[in-house]
């Protein structure tokens, strides 16, 4: 049987200690079209959040040159690819390696190469990395991994609130005068991705109602895995630990981030069967 190398993309946050052994293909992001960060430039949290105050973030998916180039040097090896993507709804990264995976399947028809939408995103498709690694680990094959892989797809969930409708707006997932209107009578919408979409949950009035909400969630039936998500507001993030502790926890990506602000908070949630 044929060793196989685990993949995903840099709108995933894959938990320790699997993050070791999966290999991201990154995304990029740039608030000046002349200076593309995610790859051989970074910005520190520190600095992307400072330019994030005053200038919106742009994000592009993963360069098919370089999952090229990555896919190939393990098929050389003579190894197979499971790479599991973000939601396919977020992000053109699933399709960019999608048609990448095509294109080396005919260069080395021996090769298994398998892509798995996840149909979700940060440390909830993390979740799925670290299934592959442990059932890697247990000797499954690349088949019986992406099978089991699909079926625990359908068993994620992500809940999070913001504290800040500024950066929903920006990325056209609310309407302005919606956003003003949040921010005035201090509405906590608590989001979800449903489908491969974000989409909200429910509306609440103040950040511990929301909090609240995401306990009783968490609460309401059993988890296979459960992990703290946040982007870099720490008191936030205790206050969500409070109403729910996970196993696990990740600052989120930068590149979701963006999209979401500084002020986030959330659970991520593989559900048992």
């Amino acid at each position: 049987m044929k060793d196989f190398t685990i993949f995903t993309d840099g709108d995933v946050d894959v938990p320790k200690p699997y993050d070791a052994d999966v290999i991201v293909l990154p995304q990029y992001y740039y608030f000046d079209p002349n200076i593309v960060y995610g790859d051989e430039q970074i910005l520190s949290r520190e600095e992307f959040f400072e330019k994030l105050s005053s200038q919106r973030a742009y994000t592009s998916g993963v360069n098919p040159d370089l999952a090229r180039r990555r896919f190939e040097e393990v098929l050389k090896a003579g190894k197979d690819i499971l790479c599991i993507t973000v939601s396919s709804g977020l992000s053109g990264s699933h399709n960019t390696i999608c048609a990448v995976a095509q294109e080396l399947a005919e260069t080395y028809p021996d090769a298994a190469i398998k892509i798995i939408d996840s149909l979700s995103a940060t440390l909830a498709c993390g979740f799925l990395c670290a299934d592959a690694v442990e059932l890697r680990k247990q000797g499954k094959s690349i088949e019986e991994t992406a099978a089991d892989i699909e079926r625990r797809s359908k068993l994620l969930d992500i809940y999070f609130v913001v504290d800040d409708f500024k950066y929903l707006v920006q990325g056209g997932r609310v309407s302005p005068a919606v956003g003003k209107i949040g921010d005035i009578l201090d509405i906590k919408p608590i989001l979800t991705m449903r489908d491969g979409h974000i989409e909200a949950y429910k509306k609440t009035r103040g950040f511990h109602s929301a909090l609240r909400n995401i306990q009783t969630i968490a609460e309401s039936r059993k988890a296979a895995r459960i992990g703290n998500i946040y982007v870099g507001n720490e008191e936030m993030f205790e206050k969500c630990k409070s109403y729910v502790k996970g196993t696990s926890e990740a600052k989120l990506n930068l590149i979701i981030s963006s999209h979401v602000g500084p002020d986030t908070t959330g659970i991520a949630i593989e559900w048992e069967e």
